[in-house]
């Protein structure tokens, strides 16, 4: 585990050495990066975040991997459309073979949306969201807000900002 750890970072050591001395690598692979969406993007992104040298990645999402994810969505394969896995947890394992080292982590977690209404049976559920959701948000240093639809990136982005999470 501990070569791959070492080999995985050799192109920053490369980069910091040849053009930028200054690059502070310590502050990249410490950050905390928070993923909401674990399809396209959220797969492309997560690849991106390790070879960076991003080692602590947490995925929310709430959807199922599908048999049309695994040709579009590079952290997918078959197998997890066959076994109907959840997309955040199987994000995370697969980042987790990529990179033995790295602590990825994925929450199944509906986001609350503006204008969809939450029935009786399900507010304490909803609650139970939110209050995970902001545990996150709270605990991670760097937020992906890239979710398929306007309405479920409306909590996370209003809760980033009011925990110094998003810059304007």
């Amino acid at each position: 585990m501990e070569v791959a750890k070492h080999f995985s970072t050799l192109n920053l050591k490369l980069m910091k050495w040849r053009l930028l001395p200054s690059l502070n690598l310590d502050v990249i692979y410490e950050q905390k990066c928070l993923l909401f969406g674990a399809g396209t993007l959220g797969c492309s992104i997560a690849r991106c975040l390790v070879a960076w040298g991003i080692t602590n990645i947490s995925f929310v999402d709430c959807g199922h991997v599908a048999y049309s994810n695994p040709v579009r969505q590079s952290l997918f394969i078959n197998a997890d459309a066959v076994q109907n896995k959840f997309k955040a947890t199987a994000a995370a394992e697969r980042l987790k073979e990529i990179l033995p080292s790295v602590q990825a982590t994925g929450h199944v977690l509906q986001i609350p949306m503006p204008g969809h209404a939450i029935g009786d049976s399900a507010r304490e559920k909803v609650l139970e969201n939110i209050h995970k959701i902001v545990e996150l948000i709270k605990s991670h240093d760097i937020l992906f807000l890239i979710t398929d639809s306007r309405e479920s990136r409306w909590l996370c982005t209003m809760l980033g900002a009011f925990y110094g999470k998003v810059k304007w």
